[in-house]
């Protein structure tokens, strides 16, 4: 349509269940979870594996092993390219069921799981 009536709508990115709006000449991009990443997210898996060490006899000496793999797993699949979410969704499934008596660990695991965007 154009003339009066075209206000050049343009949404671009993941809309699904996110906000959106409408209007004369707006134009609105969004990018729910993806720009994280980098320090952020690095810094809560640094984190995690810090109170992995610190909490270790907590855990157990085997579970805290496993559970550092599966930061280290996490971690490198965020670093690919094209990250398989569903990999890391599973991961961070298996090591928040791992580390769950260890309250200091549930909490960095918690702040991970947002900055991820995982979760409800």
């Amino acid at each position: 349509m154009s003339g009066p009536g075209d206000y050049g709508i343009n949404i671009h990115g993941d809309v699904s269940g996110g906000q959106q709006a409408a209007g004369q000449h707006f134009s609105q991009v969004q990018n729910v979870g993806a720009a994280a990443v980098p320090d952020e997210v690095a810094a809560a898996l640094d984190r995690i594996e810090r109170l992995l060490g610190e909490h270790a006899e907590q855990l157990g000496a085997d579970e805290a092993d496993k559970a550092r793999r599966n930061v280290r797993s996490i971690r490198q699949e965020l670093e690919q390219d094209d990250p398989d979410t569903e990999a890391v969704e599973g991961t961070m499934g298996v090591l928040g069921r791992r580390i769950a008596g260890v309250t200091v660990l549930v909490e960095a695991y918690n702040q991970l799981t947002a900055l991820l965007g995982l979760g409800g």
